[in-house]
């Protein structure tokens, strides 16, 4: 028999999603272990640059993001929408996925290379999701989304 899902009362809920960072993710510090252990050296949100990449990789001209698959809509089982307020909801996640292409547009047109790295991907296939990035990083691809 299907549970019954826990409705959330529109104080708790805000309290939860206020406590959802957008920096130092578990995805995110997973990703910067393993890349720091394959010996890259990276700086963290570069304020200076377009979207402000969770990793930013000066010798091989590469920008990070590390995307949760809920906020940027990635398509996933990680991925639905609230059933309360869909305007917002809705409004909210066509504007993240457009900033997502004008940011990836613009770092392409400032010469840099542009990764990014689902939520799923860390969480089901890690050790494939850095092989495959460190190989990114280290060629010569212009885009890659794992």
């Amino acid at each position: 028999m299907p549970r019954k899902r826990k409705r959330h009362t529109p104080m708790n809920r805000s309290q939860m999603m206020q406590a959802v960072h957008s920096v130092d993710t578990q995805p995110e510090l997973l990703v910067r272990r393993a890349l720091f252990d394959a010996g890259l050296r990276y700086r963290l949100h570069r304020r200076d640059l377009p979207g402000s990449p969770d990793l930013f990789i000066l010798k091989y001209g590469v920008v990070v993001f590390i995307n949760g698959c809920f906020w940027h809509q990635h398509g996933c089982k990680f991925t639905s929408r609230p059933k309360s307020n869909p305007e917002f909801w809705n409004e909210k996640f066509t504007n993240n996925m457009v900033r997502d292409i004008k940011t990836n547009w613009k770092l392409s047109l400032m010469g840099y290379r542009v990764a990014t790295v689902w939520e799923c991907s860390v969480k089901s296939k890690f050790d494939q999701t850095v092989e495959r990035l460190v190989s990114f990083i280290k060629g010569d691809e212009e885009t890659i989304e794992i």
